[in-house]
């Protein structure tokens, strides 16, 4: 009897010292905690397979499953997938607003921190590029920054990734707070443990130069709050050109992310006035929004795809055809991918055209709903 115990113990030592040689070795853990317009915990897991196709550890209680890196916007390289996901997710806690920001059309910012905020840096993206602040509070000057580079304690790679998905849904700030939040426990104890807290204020507000004001939002919800409305300012296309041999010509004027139009219209101007209007329902409330273009005899063309309950949406023009006085449109709208990292905030996107020649109508081909409206 003896002997069988004996044998029994050391096949047990045996099996517990292989499952411990299966997890990674060189384990590192770094997260980033977001709040306000983005709640939830990114978790990125770092390790050594030693040649083994998968490992697990335990997250917040919660055992995983380590494999090779897979494909996504947010993966980095020398991180293990978690689970089948580049990283880790789970929500955070719901916190007062943290700051408050508006931005006037010279560049000049107005900063205020909230509900006793500390906070280390601001950064801002118009939805084109990154800025950051030369303060925290108060008037600052934006300076031309490499998108999160530097923000709390993320890698460079981190803040790219992190960035990238965040900048098409500018304008937004981005204040990395000083009091990181709890770490999440992991098991086998890792050799470090980086974290960084971010709070994403979406939807900042561009003002004439000299006006002053704040923007408050509902973090969580989705919804902004009735005082100051919704979002407030959009981004400029580059000029490209389209249908080179296969329709009408065309220029992509401009395009954003926060209209004032809330259900899917097209609109079509062939006068100043005409054009002066569709600027204004493109660009919002946004104090002083860019002038249209001299028409020269041709035709803008807005589409606007309505109301959307987050960011990551888009639309742009593909294609445009004319029959008679009426121009046909095919539109691309990119949707976030499932799962995708977006601001918790209402969003109206839109893009404006110009085609050469004049025109009275437009409609929309590929986008059920879209009334036409005539000029």
């Amino acid at each position: 009897m003896r002997r069988s115990v004996l044998a029994f113990s050391g096949v047990t030592a045996l099996l517990l010292s292989a499952c411990s040689g299966n997890g990674p070795s060189n384990l590192k853990v770094h997260e980033v905690a977001l709040y306000g317009g983005s709640q939830e915990r990114i978790t990125w897991v770092y390790g050594d397979l030693n040649g083994s196709s998968k490992s697990s550890v335990k997250i917040g209680g919660v055992a995983v499953d380590l494999r090779p890196q897979v494909s996504d916007p947010l993966a980095t390289a020398g991180s293990l997938s978690i689970n089948g996901k580049a990283t880790y997710r789970v929500p955070t806690d719901t916190l007062p607003q943290k700051l408050s920001l508006t931005r006037d059309s010279s560049g000049l910012f107005n900063a205020m921190p909230m509900n006793g905020a500390s906070i280390a840096a601001i950064y801002y993206t118009d939805g084109a590029a990154w800025y950051k602040l030369g303060g925290t509070t108060g008037s600052v000057r934006g300076q031309s920054s490499a998108g999160l580079r530097g923000a709390g304690q993320l890698t460079d790679a981190e803040a790219d990734a992190v960035a990238a998905v965040l900048q098409p849904q500018g304008p937004l700030a981005v204040a990395v707070l000083n009091d990181p939040s709890p770490a999440l426990t992991v098991e086998p104890q890792p050799s470090e443990i980086l974290r960084t807290s971010l709070y994403i204020l979406p939807n900042v507000l561009t003002t004439a130069s000299g006006t002053t004001g704040t923007v408050t939002t509902t973090p969580n919800t989705g919804v902004p709050n009735p005082n100051t409305g919704g979002p407030l300012t959009g981004t400029t296309g580059n000029g490209s050109t389209g249908n080179a041999g296969s329709g009408l010509s065309f220029t992509s004027l401009a395009q954003g992310s926060n209209a004032a139009a809330t259900s899917p219209t097209v609109q079509v101007a062939t006068t100043g006035a005409q054009a002066a209007a569709l600027y204004t329902l493109a660009y919002g409330r946004q104090t002083n929004p860019p002038r249209p273009p001299a028409l020269s005899g041709n035709t803008l063309v807005g589409v606007f795809i309505g109301q959307r309950n987050s960011g990551g949406y888009s639309v742009q023009v593909s294609r445009v055809a004319a029959s008679g006085s009426n121009l046909n449109l095919t539109v691309n709208i990119t949707a976030p991918p499932a799962g995708s990292l977006n601001t918790m905030a209402l969003t109206s996107p839109w893009v404006i055209i110009s085609v050469p020649g004049r025109y009275t109508s437009a409609s929309v081909t590929n986008m059920p709903a879209l009334p036409g409206q005539t000029k």
